[in-house]
């Protein structure tokens, strides 16, 4: 068993190193730094991102406030022998206001 062993240490010490793991360091570290500039360009962006998010919700609550003030429609006056009564059925069938 010994001799085997022995022969098996001496193979895997006579193969040569897998190619991969002679550029694995300087990969590994292309990334890192990769990453870093990533997180450096994500980083200055975030007021830009926040401004426009900000915009947008401006922009929605004014649209929003003007949608619904032009939607409010003060009520006209019912005078029960009025035919532009605000309940009037022919006021509500024709559509008017």
């Amino acid at each position: 068993m010994s001799d085997c062993l022995d022969r098996l240490m001496a193979d895997l010490a006579a193969t040569p190193a897998d190619a991969r793991f002679e550029s694995m360091e300087a990969e590994v570290m292309r990334r890192i730094v990769a990453l870093r500039e990533e997180a450096r360009v994500l980083a200055e962006l975030q007021p830009v991102r926040v401004a426009s998010i900000v915009l947008a919700l401006a922009m929605g609550v004014t649209t929003g406030a003007a949608l619904v003030a032009s939607a409010m429609v003060t009520p006209k006056p019912y005078a029960v022998l009025s035919s532009a009564g605000h309940f009037a059925p022919s006021t509500l069938l024709e559509g008017r206001d």
